[in-house]
């Protein structure tokens, strides 16, 4: 099998995305409690941006009631994700978050996003793809994300490949 000597700008990208979708996920997990309204009265215009703006003040707003001021807390870009968790008192701030979350409600869902029975079923055909290209890549098991693991054997040209046609995303060759 070819040696992999550089890194894909489609990896690269994944990884970047991978570590936006984290940074967001932390970023709206700590954002998480406000008093008013209930869930079924944000206002929502059907706009996703919109919705989650409204659910972000929400939040904010509960947790600042709670005693931890989200916004003040952040460092410059002012996300959540650049709070030093290290001067929080995870207990309190747990609590807290648990009674936002039942106040507020979930973050809005972005529906443009792929669902999790979409996101299965694009594992499935890339790890076929990897099969076909000759790896032993198995199969991933429903619910527990990607299972293979890329070392220095497999040609990032391959990984592209099978990316490009398991989300269907336009070639960049």
């Amino acid at each position: 099998m070819p040696s992999m000597t550089r890194t894909s700008p489609l990896r690269r990208s994944l990884g970047k995305t991978l570590t936006v979708l984290a940074g967001a996920t932390l970023l709206f997990g700590l954002a998480a409690c406000a008093p008013t309204p209930a869930p079924d009265e944000l206002k929502t215009d059907g706009d996703y941006e919109t919705s989650m703006l409204d659910w972000r003040q929400n939040m904010d707003d509960c947790m600042l009631d709670a005693g931890f001021d989200l916004v003040a807390m952040s460092e410059n870009d002012g996300s959540s994700a650049s709070i030093d968790m290290s001067q929080i008192d995870m207990v309190a701030f747990d609590k807290a978050y648990a009674g936002c979350s039942d106040t507020v409600g979930e973050a809005p869902i972005d529906a443009s996003l792929p669902t999790a029975e979409e996101t299965f079923e694009a594992q499935l055909i890339f790890a076929k793809c990897m099969r076909e290209a000759g790896y032993d890549y198995p199969d991933p098991v429903k619910g527990s994300g990607m299972t293979g693991a890329f070392g220095p054997e497999i040609n990032p040209d391959d990984v592209d490949t099978c990316t490009q046609l398991a989300y269907d995303l336009p070639s960049n060759k």
